[in-house]
């Protein structure tokens, strides 16, 4: 099962604003409130999974696109 600590935001974030979209814009095409869109990429919420889902699928991408990828040890 996939761990939301895992996801980058500021990755979300900058998609959002690489694809000229307002918070309010992406969260009425991933049918959620502004509020749930503007806290989590303040980092004043961490969403579910599903909410996640919501908002990569609005921006036509997959949730691995975010994942932050662990460190190797060398």
């Amino acid at each position: 099962m996939l761990d939301v600590s895992r996801i980058d935001f500021s990755k979300i974030t900058y998609e959002r604003i690489n694809q000229g979209l307002s918070t309010v814009e992406l969260s009425l095409k991933a049918g959620l409130s502004k509020n749930v869109v503007s806290n989590m990429e303040k980092g004043y919420v961490v969403p579910r999974l599903h909410t996640v889902g919501k908002i990569v699928n609005a921006l036509g991408k997959k949730i691995e696109d975010f994942i932050v990828e662990e460190e190797r040890a060398i």
